[in-house]
């Protein structure tokens, strides 16, 4: 906690929880899963994408074929259990205790 005094000169207090916003991805895989396009980490806090060209756009082709992200985890075929402890157990006991708190499904 931070105690400050505003223009009046009276001291009130507030709560100093600066976070960074966290970035997860979750891949389920299914029977026709894109196991070409995409690869994982050694580290399992990158993915890569990478698609091939669509030839039908002739020689010049300037389209984007590959994609990397850096995320502060990547859980691949994760059970639900391991996602909630993972990604959503401390936004959920944080927001019990009055904070704000975001997931994105």
């Amino acid at each position: 906690m931070e105690r400050r005094k505003n223009s009046d000169k009276q001291y009130f207090t507030r709560m100093c929880t600066r976070k960074k916003v966290h970035a997860f991805v979750r891949v389920k895989p299914t029977d026709v899963f894109a196991h070409e396009m995409i690869r994982y980490g050694d580290d399992n806090k990158t993915i890569d994408i990478h698609l091939k060209k669509d030839i039908r756009r002739g020689v010049v082709n300037n389209q984007q074929t590959d994609w990397s992200f850096k995320l502060d985890g990547v859980l691949h075929d994760a059970s639900q259990d391991l996602v909630y402890e993972t990604v959503a157990k401390d936004v959920v006991s944080q927001a019990l205790d009055g904070y704000n708190g975001n997931l994105i499904n």
